[in-house]
Formats: structure tokens, sequence, C-alpha cells
């Protein structure tokens, strides 16, 4: 159920995963099972996978990872569409369908809509780290039936762009190059939040990224650059990760894709993205 555009600032949404119970959700995402319980009517402790449960935040900025959601406006003018609306606020179609109550793609001239944008929009709210990609890809005939799932993960070193990265892999015997189809960069050896286009996706081509052949075959690999187990990902390439995860579905895809961490696929023995990715946080976005 949708809030109110009112309370979006106050709340955010968590899908339950196995395992999970109130007590071990409202300690990672700093509240308290008693607001939990209140905050969703229950009645009891008794939850179930795939449970949608709103985390009141309580205007608290700093919500293990989480960012409230503020509202601008935007006038629906000749020759719009969701689509076009979208890209051009670095959102998704279905943030946009959802902020404003559509259940269709139907948009009128003059129409008002609510243009949601997350804390980490705010911190930069004119900055566009995806023109380079919209503008690199714009002739890739994309493949949208051939990708069903984004899995992210980090590099575990914090040295690292395309260039480097696809002769190790080669090297490697790799011979496509580069496994991952997006690098994010830390500033080092590409600049903080440049994303760089890997010989996958312009060729669409399988990625390389996990163990699992079949995952290869159909799942969109974006590494960010860094160690996540020792330090954080810097805002301008979460900001880079948010805008290209919102472009990937609303725009080259056009459709809702399953999301992961490297860790979270079944079989894959590793920590990636690291402990200090808010794959929490990304899960309540894109889930």
């Amino acid at each position: 159920m949708l809030l109110p555009p009112s309370l979006w600032a106050q709340a955010i949404t968590y899908k339950v995963k196995k395992g999970d119970t109130l007590g071990k959700i409202a300690l990672r995402l700093n509240t308290s099972t008693k607001e939990l319980k209140r905050a969703n009517n229950l009645s009891s402790d008794l939850i179930h996978v795939g449970q949608k449960l709103t985390i009141p935040t309580g205007g608290n900025t700093h919500i293990a990872g989480f960012s409230p959601i503020a509202m601008s406006n935007y006038i629906v003018v000749k020759g719009d569409t969701l689509v076009k609306i979208a890209q051009r606020h670095a959102i998704s179609i279905r943030e946009l369908k959802a902020a404003n109550n559509l259940s269709r793609d139907l948009i009128l001239v003059g129409q008002n809509l609510r243009i949601p944008r997350s804390a980490v929009r705010q911190t930069s709210p004119t900055e566009d780290l995806m023109a380079p990609v919209r503008a690199a890809t714009a002739d890739i005939k994309i493949q949208r039936e051939k990708w069903q799932r984004i899995v992210v993960h980090h590099s575990a070193i914090k040295y690292g762009n395309v260039e480097k990265y696809d002769a190790a892999h080669r090297l490697r015997g790799m011979q496509n190059g580069l496994a991952y189809h997006f690098l994010i960069g830390n500033g080092i050896d590409a600049g903080d939040g440049e994303i760089e286009i890997g010989p996958r996706w312009q060729k669409q081509q399988a990625g390389g990224h996990v163990k699992n052949h079949l995952i290869n075959q159909t799942a969109i690999g974006i590494c960010l650059i860094g160690n996540f187990e020792k330090t954080h990902p810097s805002r301008k390439q979460l900001t880079a990760f948010t805008q290209l995860m919102d472009w990937l579905q609303g725009v080259a895809l056009g459709k809702k894709v399953h999301f992961a961490g490297h860790r979270e696929l079944k079989g894959e023995q590793t920590v990636c993205p690291g402990k200090h990715f808010p794959l929490a946080r990304m899960h309540a976005r894109y889930d």
C-alpha cells in the first residue's frame, strides 16, 4: 500500500527476507520492535518472507543508510511521456507512478506530477552522472528480454578502472574481458562516481561476474570500486549507482528486474559487496 506523499519523509518500506525477525529488523534499521509493530498494525511478532513493512524514521535522516524522500512538482507539457519525465529526473517509472498513484502510463498536458527526490539526489540535485552513459549507449540495441536481474559487487580493492580490469580479466583467460557491465569509480583510477561502460554492455554479452553460468547469461553486473568490508562507498558512488539503477530499470530495460548483492545469490561464497554497502536500503528501493 502506498503511503500518502505527506508521510514519505517519515517512513520507508522494507521487504522481509528469510531469517528476519522484528527484533533483527528493528536493530538493523535503528528503530524499536514496538515502533515497528505500531507502524504496521501488528498485534504479534509474527512476520513472513515477502511481507512489506513500513519503517518509521521519525524525521531522522541518519537511519542505517536510509534517506527520507522529499517531493518536487512537475507540470506535464506537450510531448511528455512517463519515460521521458522519469529519465529527465533520474528516477524510475515505478517511482514516478507510485508517487502519483498512477495505475496506467496515461498522463495529460497540464497535469501536476509529484517527483520523488531522495536525500542522495538532494546532495547534488543538478548533477547528472548518467549523461556519458546515455550518450555512449544511444546506438546500442539493448536486448531487453535477455536481462532478468542486476547484481551489485565491490571490487574488494581501492584501485582500478575499466581499462585495468579489462586487461587483468583477459590475462585470467576471460575471452570477453571485463567481467562486469559497468564500473563506478572512487576517484583514484576513475573519477569519484564516474560510471564506466564495459565491453560486455556495449556488445550486450553475458557477464562473467558470478560463478553460476546461467545467472551470468541474464544478469547485469555493476561493480563499485573499493573494499566495502573496510570502508564505505562514497556519496557520489551511491548517487551514481542509484542513477544507473533507475535508468536501467526505468529506461534502458523498461521493466523491473530482480536485484541482488553478490553474496545473496545461492552458491556464491563471498562477502561481496561488503558489509558497508547499503544493501537493505537498495532492496527497499528496488524490490
